[in-house]
């Protein structure tokens, strides 16, 4: 994906923070572009994840089913991943994430970035950590 700055990308996401310029090269070398129309959802909860994505521009709200309805848990902008629980795990999706404006992301297939982690495991940990921050927060909304 060169039309990316990986030193750029390393500003704005702590997911290309925690590689150094090879790693992210080669991340980005593993990665696809997506975009979302306003409106459109990108992952819906309880779908199977195989990937995670990135926002290169645009909003993304994340929402989940509760007692009384659907319920907005967190709004993501540039830089911020998500769908990373489902990937690291292999199981459903926790959350529906849906493009808040057009939106650009790059997405990782896990299975195809799984072995570069390997090489990176400050990565991989920062995955794991900002999955179960992410879990704890969203009990927390659902509770509200």
């Amino acid at each position: 994906m060169p039309d990316l700055d990986v030193n750029e990308m390393a500003k704005v996401s702590r997911l290309f923070e925690a590689l150094d310029n090879t790693g992210r090269r080669r991340l980005l070398d593993l990665a696809g572009k997506r975009e979302a129309a306003e409106g459109e959802v990108i992952c819906r909860e309880g779908e199977k994840g195989g990937e995670f994505y990135v926002i290169v521009k645009g909003e993304v709200r994340v929402s989940c089913d509760s007692l009384e309805g659907e319920k907005e848990v967190a709004r993501l902008t540039h830089g911020a991943f998500f769908g990373e629980m489902a990937a690291l795990n292999g199981d459903h999706r926790s959350a529906t994430c849906t493009a808040v404006s057009p939106t650009e992301l790059i997405v990782f297939p896990y299975a195809a970035v799984e072995q570069l982690f390997s090489e990176y495991p400050g990565a991989r940990e920062l995955l794991v950590k900002t999955s179960v921050l992410r879990s704890e927060r969203m009990l927390e909304k659902m509770m509200e």
